[in-house]
């Protein structure tokens, strides 16, 4: 790891200011904090339709916190994945940049950028706590969410290599990214936020793995142990109809036990959740199970998760102003 730090921050000294700055946004992948944002503004909804008084304020500083750790995980990816990128195809949500495999001068870049963006989110989630009078547990969610992202691929945990990356990403995605927006918002995780916990879970699984997919042969010859390659591309793709029928299935279960009774109507939202149920099971529609196919099926899961959410938000909002 110490030799990186020798290298220079930028290519070369005729490289123009247009052409670094290009190269850090391809690192950066700034289209990875929609999601991100997404699922933050989702716990914050589920926080004021109970009735919380909205703080713009609060809103701003506690996404501030998520949207740092995700790009550090950009970065930290990036540098720690570099091997094993060399054999993958990029695609937009996968593969990584492929910035540090054409240009290894800017390793030790990525490296200290990817510290620098850490420890401001871990920063940050201690000056909300004080500012704002919040519950320390606030802040050992933003270390825990800031740490889960840093160790998904760094030494000595790299969860990713060691079969542990589809439980931080569930763990991501049904807890800590909702969970901190609900946190920022209602300065407690009660049981309006918890009641969502299994069912995001659930579509962080089916995100993993659709991520996960088109690399199957350069994660063998990284020798990750992720589930893809454990099991192959078509029991994968099995568990994620699964991992989509379990989060409709507590939606629905949620909506018909009442327990957001005169609080929230989750009809709409059990009712989209067919949407990404649907995206997974198209993966069986007579194609083939192959790299081509599983960079297709790529686009397809990640619109349908993404619409999901969007959809998900927009119900919250409505139920929030009207």
């Amino acid at each position: 790891m110490r030799s990186c730090w020798r290298y220079p921050i930028w290519p070369s000294e005729g490289s123009t200011i247009l052409a670094r700055v290009s190269l850090v946004v391809r690192l950066a992948r700034f289209h990875f904090l929609f999601l991100g944002f997404m699922l933050y503004l989702l716990g914050y909804l589920l926080a004021a339709s109970g009735g919380i008084d909205v703080d713009f304020g609060r809103f701003v500083f506690g996404y501030l916190i998520l949207g740092l750790a995700q790009l550090s995980v950009s970065f930290s990816n990036d540098y720690f994945d570099r091997d094993a990128d060399r054999n993958s195809m990029k695609t937009v949500f996968s593969g990584g940049s492929k910035v540090l495999i054409d240009h290894p001068e800017l390793q030790g870049f990525a490296l200290k950028m990817a510290l620098l963006l850490l420890t401001a989110s871990i920063i940050g989630a201690a000056g909300f706590t004080i500012t704002y009078s919040s519950s320390y547990w606030f802040f050992l969610l933003g270390v825990l969410g800031g740490l889960m992202g840093w160790f998904y691929t760094a030494p000595p945990l790299k969860f990713a290599y060691r079969g542990g990356g589809e439980l931080v990403t569930m763990l991501a995605i049904g807890v800590l990214m909702p969970g901190i927006g609900y946190f920022a918002a209602a300065n407690v995780l009660d049981y309006r936020f918890l009641a969502f916990v299994f069912p995001l879970s659930c579509y962080g699984l089916f995100f993993i793995l659709t991520v996960e997919l088109p690399d199957v042969e350069s994660d063998t010859l990284a020798l990750k142990t992720n589930i893809p390659v454990k099991w192959g591309r078509k029991r994968a793709k099995y568990l994620s109809v699964i991992a989509t029928m379990l989060g409709a299935a507590s939606l629905v279960a949620i909506h018909i036990s009442g327990i957001f009774e005169g609080r929230l109507d989750l009809r709409w939202i059990a009712i989209l959740s067919v949407v990404p149920l649907f995206a997974a099971a198209s993966a069986f529609q007579g194609r083939a199970t192959n790299k081509k196919e599983d960079t297709r099926q790529l686009t397809i899961n990640m619109s349908a998760m993404i619409l999901f959410i969007c959809l998900v938000d927009f119900i919250l909002m409505l139920h929030f102003f009207f």
